[in-house]
């Protein structure tokens, strides 16, 4: 009887070690994917190999070539910021369309009360609508209501 214990004993000994085994391959594949997804990483965003770039190339639309008119680009650069300098720069109203309700500087408006608050500014006026889940009936009521006040509007 004790041989056959001594021998269930060498047994589960055996089998103890071949798990400890495959626990130390499991956790050594998951340290060199690891790894490798960190490499991968530090390509990516550290190298740029795709070629996305961190945005600071053409600045505003501006390239940096000659102008068509054979002045230096700086020169069509300033001569555009000097059209656009003269220009007065638009009044924005921001109004949040959200369901069927319009909210205007935080309180719930009806779309010809927008429009008279849009009248009532001097100078040029855009109101920058925000669509916020807007049914069809609100936003169109809205946009009917500044086109018949004439007053510009955009939608983002």
């Amino acid at each position: 009887m004790a041989k056959d214990l001594e021998k269930q004993n060498q047994k589960l000994e055996k089998q103890n070690a071949k798990l400890k085994k495959k626990n130390k391959r499991g956790g050594i594949i998951i340290l060199i994917l690891l790894l490798i997804i960190l490499i991968l990483f530090a390509i990516v965003f550290l190298f740029d190999p795709l070629g996305f770039g961190h945005g600071m190339g053409i600045l505003k639309g501006n390239s940096t070539s000659a102008a068509t008119d054979g002045t230096s680009p700086a020169a069509s650069v300033t001569a555009q910021t000097d059209s656009t300098a003269a220009e007065p720069a638009p009044t924005y109203i921001d109004v949040k369309v959200s369901g069927g309700t319009l909210l205007y500087n935080g309180a719930e408006s009806t779309a010809d009360e927008i429009a008279a608050a849009a009248k009532a500014v001097s100078g040029d006026v855009l109101v920058r609508i925000t669509d916020d889940s807007a049914t069809m009936n609100s936003m169109a009521g809205l946009t009917a209501a500044l086109d018949a006040a004439g007053i510009k509007y955009t939608i983002e």
